[in-house]
């Protein structure tokens, strides 16, 4: 009887040690590889686009297509989100993204060209907007400028790569589309067609093509006085005139 008590009791012990080890056990991983590969209108991959991908309540994630036109996500959060995806001559698009653990196809992004003709190039710099510019430009020892002329000269992936090479200023990767730019180690006031702009980055604003002309005062010199903002003055100041 004692001997029939012992070996019960001995298989509770052991159920629950089963059952206890079950309970310790790792679930599903909670991350994911999430891949694809971004295509132009007639399927043909494209080769440098930039994905970035923003999970639900997490910071944004940027990666670019390779040659082949393949990009790749690594270690990302089960859950849903969105990716944007940019590239020069295709409209931008934003997409939304679930992803789960067990069912993650290979994702094929399709971007549709836009048409855009750059040349000739018709701005009339001695009227409207540019002629502001133009004038700044011609008085201002400094300032630092870029027409649409300049620009096409560099032909720059994105605005804030104009940056490079001037005095004081830092481009660095960013956490979305483009680059994060500081000038004296921090984020300079941004102007829009004479419109301040807040929490800026160039390049969320336009693409090279979209500019017509870029002024950029590194300091409180040389700052036309209605740019001036006390505020943020050691930070310098960016004019940025667009085409739309």
């Amino acid at each position: 009887m004692r001997i029939h008590a012992a070996g019960s009791l001995l298989a509770c012990l052991l159920s629950a040690s089963t059952h206890s080890i079950a309970a310790q056990s790792p679930g599903p991983s909670s991350v994911v590889t999430l891949e694809g590969i971004v295509v132009d209108g007639a399927n043909a991959p494209l080769a440098d686009a930039q994905l970035s991908l923003k999970p639900y309540g997490l910071a944004t994630r940027s990666v670019r297509s390779g040659k082949d036109g393949r990009f790749s996500f690594e270690a990302v959060p089960v859950g849903t989100g969105s990716m944007t995806i940019r590239h020069m001559g295709y409209r931008l698009r934003t997409m939304p993204v679930d992803v789960s653990v067990s069912n993650n196809p290979s994702l094929q992004v399709s971007l549709e060209e836009v048409a855009e003709e750059l040349d000739p190039i018709t701005v009339d710099a001695t009227s409207g907007r540019m002629a502001e510019f133009t004038n700044h430009r011609e008085n201002s020892s400094f300032g630092h400028f870029f027409d649409q002329r300049d620009i096409q000269k560099i032909a720059p992936r994105f605005v804030s790569e104009l940056f490079r090479g001037i005095p004081g200023a830092q481009v660095s990767v960013g956490s979305g589309i483009g680059n994060r730019v500081t000038l004296r180690g921090c984020r300079p006031r941004i102007w829009v067609n004479g419109v301040r702009t807040v929490n800026t980055e160039v390049d969320d604003i336009a693409a090279p093509s979209e500019v017509d002309g870029i002024e950029i005062y590194p300091s409180m010199a040389g700052t036309p006085a209605q740019y001036m903002d006390r505020e943020n003055r050691a930070c310098g100041t960016v004019v940025l005139w667009t085409r739309r």
